[in-house]
């Protein structure tokens, strides 16, 4: 009888192990894709003015915000630059007196054929990706949204 008990609690303790490790895992992978959904900079529910000032931090200085997920609306822009033989695309946004502008590069998560697969230059458009800063071989360097998502 003893032994019976002993099996009988030794078999509950192992399926409630299991069921434990079973919801761990679950919760694990639901915070994978809650941390993938997540947005830590939402400049495209700002106004133009905290935009701006905020666009303008994210640029000067750039160490406070690597690693942040973004999301921001503007007006797409492209640049080929003959220098390093690269086309660089850009999110711009303009003030609430739309007399200056500020912007910030992005990557696209996935490779895009230019032009046939952006929208055209001026269109609005809205990029959630992540905030880095890529330095170059001189050390210069300049603040990029990797791995972005870009709609119209």
């Amino acid at each position: 009888m003893k032994i019976c008990c002993l099996y009988s609690f030794f078999s509950r303790a192992a399926i409630i192990a299991v069921l434990c490790l079973f919801a761990l895992a679950s919760s694990s992978l639901a915070g994978e894709k809650a941390s993938a959904n997540r947005i830590d900079i939402d400049l495209s529910r700002m106004s133009a003015t905290m935009v701006y000032s905020m666009v303008f931090q994210m640029v000067t200085e750039p160490e406070k915000f690597v690693g942040k997920r973004v999301k921001m609306k503007g007006a797409f822009s492209s640049y080929y630059d003959e220098a390093v033989d690269r086309r660089f695309f850009g999110c711009v946004i303009k003030d609430a007196l739309a007399c200056c502008s500020q912007g910030l590069a992005f990557e696209t998560a996935t490779p895009r054929k230019y032009p046939k697969e952006y929208p055209s230059e001026g269109s609005s458009i809205t990029i959630i990706g992540t905030f880095e800063y890529e330095k170059e071989e001189d050390g210069i360097g300049y603040p990029i949204i990797k791995k972005a998502i870009l709609s119209r």
